[in-house]
């Protein structure tokens, strides 16, 4: 196995985390407090849980508590940051989600949405639409005082486009993850091409007995892919310049990108899909887990 050397590590953990406000302000930061704030007055009755949590994780809670096989080809260093034989610099902020649900299993709360924002680790290829260190937000809403199930996963969906993207043409097509039941990928349009925003699903049973909650629970799971998110709210056509040094050619997005998110960019009039699509964005690692 490959794992990463001590300068590697230094160097991977020493990167900004766009998301958190303790490291200096970022539009990416407005995008999450608008999506918690939007889904918080959907669901006046639902505990907000916002956790943040150090990257370095256990492969358990980052893969095996998550529902991946213990052969799934995601695991391998190829596409897997390891620290050590157990240890991983997380790969999504679901790896958030397995502690957040224990921690849920032993209080009293009975119907929480679990907010976990933060950068993660990949080793992709760096392009126009892909990063090595993406930034995240997984929205998990767990209720045990009412059912869960589609209805209630198709209505966050349109929630989290209109608050972030709003009168923007969105689609959802089947995605599998091991961690979902019903998985749906979102794609919104730009221009003439579909761009993929984010992964969800409605919670898998399975993922939330592993964490001792018992049948009542149920609970739907989603992960946006916050750069991309700002990309297209912001009408940004190179993910690099969301970090890029305030140069000459970056300055005037690296002004927006502190400030106010402003206006959408403008593009087609919103419409939705619901049938299987053939393409999408192409990626450089396997599927999930994704964004």
């Amino acid at each position: 196995m490959s794992v990463l050397t001590s300068e590697e590590l230094h160097a991977a953990l020493s990167l900004r985390d766009l998301t958190d406000p303790a490291q200096g302000p970022h539009a990416i930061q407005l995008v999450v407090d608008s999506i918690r704030t939007a889904l918080g007055t959907a669901w006046p009755y639902t505990e907000l849980w916002t956790r943040r949590d150090h990257p370095l994780v256990t492969l358990a809670d980052n893969y095996d508590n998550l529902g991946y096989a213990a052969d799934a080809v995601t695991r391998e260093a190829r596409y897997t940051r390891y620290s050590s034989e157990n240890e991983v610099l997380r790969s999504h902020t679901s790896a958030m989600i397995p502690p957040a649900l224990r921690e849920l299993a032993a209080s009293a709360s009975s119907d929480v949405l679990m907010v976990c924002a933060g950068i993660c680790y990949r080793r992709d290829s760096v392009d126009w639409q892909h990063t090595g260190t993406p930034h995240q937000l997984d929205l998990w809403r767990i209720s045990r005082n009412v059912t869960l199930g589609e209805p209630e996963l198709e209505d966050m969906i349109a929630r989290l486009v209109d608050t972030v993207l709003p009168g923007q043409t969105y689609r959802t097509v089947p995605a599998v993850h091991p961690y979902t039941i019903h998985g749906r990928q979102i794609d919104v349009l730009l221009d003439d091409q579909w761009i993929e925003i984010g992964e969800c699903g409605v919670a898998a049973p399975d993922v939330l007995r592993r964490a001792g909650l018992d049948p009542r629970w149920t609970g739907l799971a989603m992960g946006p892919g916050l750069d991309r998110l700002l990309m297209l709210r912001k009408g940004i056509r190179d993910i690099r310049l969301l970090r890029s040094r305030p140069d000459a050619g970056s300055v005037a997005v690296q002004a927006s990108l502190v400030h106010a998110t402003g206006p959408p960019r403008p593009l087609r009039r919103r419409r939705r899909i619901r049938r299987p699509l053939p393409g999408g964005p192409r990626r450089s690692s396997p599927p999930s887990p994704g964004r």
